[in-house]
């Protein structure tokens, strides 16, 4: 199992996903080095993936997917700041998707349980479960990022 630095950006009610050769939807992110800090590989990858340095980073939680065990790190980075790819990077497409948006989009199952699990931690902007979920069961009851 491959360890991951994963980050989520939040900003003005929507989070930032990558897109890697039209493949699925994915948060930013990239492996942690050798003897690297989890915090440190967010920050780089993110700045790999979109060019953009972040201003502040915290940890959130781990989460275990199929093939990686994923730090996730709530990142902030000013609100002038617009992501776009590398250049020459791994990133063909950065998008801004309001949580109702995120079930219509094709993403990894792992990407999908951070997404479920951070909306149970709250949000920025009241959203439903079911929108970030596959699973038609969920509650309706909105939650509230913090």
């Amino acid at each position: 199992m491959r360890t991951r630095a994963t980050v989520l950006l939040v900003r003005h009610h929507t989070v930032l996903l990558v897109r890697e050769r039209g493949g699925p939807w994915l948060l930013p992110g990239g492996t942690i080095g050798h003897d690297e800090l989890a915090i440190v590989a967010a920050i780089r990858a993110l700045f790999d993936d979109t060019g953009v340095e972040a201003s502040a980073a915290a940890l959130l939680f781990q989460q275990v997917s199929a093939h990686h065990l994923h730090h996730v790190f709530r990142v902030a980075i000013p609100d002038d700041v617009h992501p776009q790819p590398a250049m020459g990077g791994r990133v063909d497409e950065v998008v801004w998707l309001e949580p109702s948006q995120l079930a219509h989009v094709s993403t990894t199952p792992g990407t999908r349980a951070i997404l479920n699990r951070a909306l149970a931690l709250g949000s920025d902007v009241r959203v439903t479960r079911s929108a970030w979920s596959r699973d038609e069961s969920s509650s309706e009851t909105s939650k509230r990022w913090r």
